[in-house]
């Protein structure tokens, strides 16, 4: 196995201490505080079930539509991303990816030894997807399809009829589509619908982290098919074997009171989706629409973004996440769920650089 480098991660570890950050795709932090409960003195330190807490799946499965055999609790989406590959992918397979896309969908199979097959959207086309282009690229013979839906960096959606489409390639090909559906609910009442209701070709991931702005918890999970679910346990057993007790807890009191969560995000991604859209409206160089559903946009920059990105980082302590981490250089990733004052901020940078290169 050789992995690539995860380098949007490596980039974001040298820049920890750089303030405005309105790259992140996550929703505004949430603190331990404003769950407003104490830890139990009796939690166990010691061990939790390897599948998950029996409540947190009960919830996770109630919240998907699907039965609590149906559910695998991960160490964040990451892991969820990584066993489901890596008990699915072997040397030389096909794999299919949706891009623009976020690295470690992209390249986690590249890091198991798969042919790994890029299809491009056309952002002219509002990011839609080429399902011909698809099925032409899977040949009969992919072992994978890799999405993300709600696209991370784009925020478009994959529909119903083209979720069917995808499952009738997976089917052609004796093969399967992975849906990384973390931003799903950030379309609200827009929101796809899951990949969990299509058949057991389909793979669904997601977590806590993006919707409810607890990505330190690191609790994400797997919905699929129970005897892909024994497949992908193979794996978490070398892995993590079992998350944190704590972590889970917590989980479980989130997704107790979801509805809070993404009204909280629904309120932050309005406020912040106006500026974006008044702040772009000011920048002539800047080409796309801010998306009407989601937590990121990724913009067409006529200035080089590599240079735009170190301008911002070193005139004004601004930080862009650069479109090569997602496969196209001359775009950039905004996200649009952070503090609504240090997101004004960024902007406001964001104009003042690009206005100092043009």
């Amino acid at each position: 196995m050789d992995f690539p480098p995860f380098e949007h991660l490596r980039f974001y570890e040298g820049v920890h201490d750089v303030r405005l950050n309105i790259s992140y795709s996550n929703i505004k932090g949430f603190t331990l505080g404003e769950f407003h409960k104490t830890l139990p003195k009796d939690l166990d330190l010691n061990w939790t079930d390897e599948r998950g807490p029996p409540e947190l799946r009960r919830l996770i499965a109630r919240h998907s539509g699907v039965p609590m055999d149906h559910v695998l609790v991960t160490t964040g989406a990451t892991e969820a991303n990584f066993i489901a590959n890596a008990a699915l992918i072997q040397s030389r397979d096909r794999v299919i990816v949706d891009t623009p896309n976020y690295s470690p969908l992209r390249d986690c199979a590249s890091g198991l030894g798969a042919d790994v097959v890029p299809v491009v959207r056309d952002c002219r086309n509002g990011w839609a997807l080429d399902l011909d282009r698809f099925r032409k690229a899977a040949g009969g013979k992919a072992k994978l399809l890799v999405f993300a839906n709600l696209n991370n960096p784009t925020s478009a959606p994959v529909g119903r009829e083209e979720l069917r489409e995808l499952e009738d390639i997976a089917q052609e090909c004796d093969g399967y589509v992975l849906v990384d559906e973390t931003f799903r609910e950030l379309a609200f009442q827009n929101a796809p619908p899951s990949v969990a209701e299509f058949g057991p070709r389909m793979i669904a991931l997601s977590t806590v982290t993006k919707v409810g702005g607890l990505g330190a918890l690191r609790v994400g999970w797997i919905v699929a098919h129970p005897q892909l679910l024994e497949r992908f346990k193979n794996v978490k057993d070398y892995t993590t074997v079992c998350g944190s007790s704590v972590s889970q807890l917590l989980a479980t009191w989130a997704l107790q009171r979801w509805p809070f969560f993404r009204r909280r995000a629904k309120d932050i991604l309005k406020r912040n989706r106006k500026l974006a859209e008044d702040a772009l409206a000011q920048i002539p160089a800047l080409h796309g629409d801010v998306p009407t559903s989601g937590s990121v946009m990724f913009p067409h920059s006529d200035i080089t973004v590599a240079k735009l990105a170190q301008r911002l980082l070193r005139a004004y302590k601004t930080v862009i996440a650069e479109g090569r981490f997602f496969g196209m250089e001359d775009h950039f990733r905004i996200g649009l769920g952070g503090d609504t004052q240090e997101f004004r901020r960024g902007l406001q940078n964001l104009e003042r650089s690009v206005r100092e290169l043009a």
